[in-house]
Formats: C-alpha cells, structure tokens, sequence
C-alpha cells in the first residue's frame, strides 16, 4: 500500500481512535464520580437488566468486552460488592446464571439514567438525524468486514 492509498483513510482512523478514546475517559469519570462504578460493571449491570435480571454466564459472556477470565473475576468482585448472584442451572449442572440483586438493579436503574444524559451531551447532541444514520451505516460496514474471531 501506498502512502497515497493511506491518505485516503487514515485521517478518519485518526479521528476515530481520538474521539473515542476522549469520549471514553469521560464515560468512564462520569461513571465513576457519579455511581462509583467501573465501565465493565455498568456493561454486565446493564445487560442483566435488560435481560429481565438473569443470563446465563456464557450469554452474558458473548455480550461484554472481557475475556472469560476477565469476566469471572469481575463477576467475583461484582457478588461480593452484593451487585450479582451466580446460580447454578437447576436444569444443567454445567451451566450457571448471572443475577441482579435488588441492590445492582437499583444502582444500573439510576446509573443508566445519568449514563444516558451525559451520553446525549456528550455524543447525541453533535449529531442530526442523517449523522446517526451515516455513521450507523459506516460502523456496520466496517464490523461487517472485519474478520470475526
């Protein structure tokens, strides 16, 4: 590849890697200075949530960003705080559950709330109707091309 060739992209590889490592700390610091919660337990938190209060560990594993160990030792950290339990599957002796305990669905219930209005100023009100759309469209593009692991 020429350089001429990376003329064409790498401005926009920059400016992506920039932004979102700049909206990234300041989503991480809102949600750590509001609620006292890391990214990875808001995004597990959440997903319960959204799942009624209960997934399956291998679920909940296809959906965050973590490694599987990653995953069970923030899942440790995240029952002992009193956030989640683990169930076994009374169905399968392999399996086991991630649930919200009234004390994480509280806290998601009031993070998400804050979460979403500072993503709004922070994000949603840079942007008009055709923005979203153009940049929806282009990040689909571009995962549906990348190789899958």
């Amino acid at each position: 590849m020429t350089a001429e060739e990376d003329q064409r992209w790498m401005p926009a590889w920059v400016a992506l890697v920039r932004t979102h490592a700049r909206l990234w700390d300041e989503v991480e610091a809102q949600m750590r200075a509001d609620h006292g919660l890391t990214m990875p337990r808001y995004d597990v938190l959440i997903h319960l949530d959204r799942a009624g209060g209960r997934l399956g560990l291998s679920d909940l594993a296809s959906t965050i960003v973590l490694s599987p160990s990653g995953l069970s030792k923030l899942l440790d950290r995240m029952e002992d705080s009193g956030l989640i339990r683990r169930k076994p599957d009374p169905r399968d002796a392999r399996a086991t559950f991630a649930t919200l305990t009234p004390s994480g669905r509280s806290l998601v219930r009031k993070a998400r709330k804050s979460h979403h209005a500072f993503l709004q100023r922070a994000f949603g009100d840079a942007l008009d109707k055709r923005d979203v759309a153009d940049l929806t469209r282009i990040m689909d593009r571009i995962d549906d091309t990348s190789p899958k692991p």
